[in-house]
């Protein structure tokens, strides 16, 4: 858990000298990856929302 505030920290902080888009991207993934870390139950969740419907 106290590596998932820091990186919300981190990225706030570094969020307001106008990071590159695709670092962005790439940090917020990485916090993704820690809250599903966390929680699995998110993960499985989050794969309705991704996988296009057949």
């Amino acid at each position: 858990m106290a590596r998932l505030t820091q990186a919300i920290d981190d990225l706030a902080a570094e969020g307001l000298m106008g990071l590159p888009p695709e670092t962005l991207v790439e940090r917020v993934a990485g916090i993704w990856s820690l809250v599903e870390g966390i929680d699995p139950e998110i993960a499985r969740r989050r794969t309705r929302y991704t996988t296009p419907e057949t």
